[in-house]
């Protein structure tokens, strides 16, 4: 029982280090500037299709989903960026200025860049999940990080955790950061993603 139990503990523990060396190498190979994005998207592809069925993750299967993916991984990261970019140059102008009106201000710009991070975090899974346009999943997205603020809050708070431990040990960034959230923000999301499976079947 506890042979079992460690074992699985590993071979999660592994899966993680492996895709994070992916995401690495794919975003090197796109000189990060064109590769973070794609990179993602093939690591949430990638873990989407075969969870913890470690030997079934390959750097092939990675590579070839980083290219098919290319324009459509960069168009949603840099539509994202491009949006965060300008909520974070506002709340940096807003900060400087003191009055409680301002600092409603600060607040409300500080949680739309919580809801377009997480909003994003949701396009990666949707995108991995359903053959739908991008605008479509985009939409999606939107709404989906308004239908529970539970999910919302793990999102957050589970990415911040993460952050936090990768802060106190360096190392984490090369083996484990990244991974790590895109796989806690896969279990965060499974039971909404599951009522959009039963709505789509009820649809159809």
């Amino acid at each position: 029982m506890i042979g079992k139990a460690l074992e699985a503990f590993f071979i999660r523990i592994w899966v993680v280090i492996k895709l994070n060396l992916y995401f690495w190498l794919y975003s090197v190979a796109g000189l990060f500037v064109a590769g973070v994005g794609p990179a993602l998207k093939a690591v949430n592809e990638l873990f989407a299709a075969h969870e913890f069925e470690y030997k079934e993750i390959t750097f092939k299967e990675g590579w070839q989903l980083f290219k098919v993916n290319f324009k459509r991984g960069n168009g949603f990261f840099w539509f994202y960026g491009a949006l965060f970019a300008v909520l974070a140059y506002n709340l940096y102008l807003s900060v400087q200025i003191k009055g409680l009106a301002f600092l409603v201000i600060d607040f409300i710009l500080l949680f739309a860049l919580l809801y377009t991070y997480a909003t994003y975090q949701y396009t990666l899974l949707l995108d991995s999940e359903y053959d739908i346009s991008m605008k479509n999943v985009i939409k999606l997205a939107f709404i989906s990080t308004l239908s529970s603020f539970t999910n919302f809050l793990k999102i957050v708070i589970g990415g911040a955790v993460i952050l936090w431990f990768t802060w106190k040990y360096k190392g984490l960034i090369l083996f484990g950061t990244v991974a790590a959230i895109q796989l806690w923000n896969y279990y965060s999301t499974q039971t909404w993603r599951g009522l959009i499976d039963e709505r789509l079947e009820t649809n159809d």
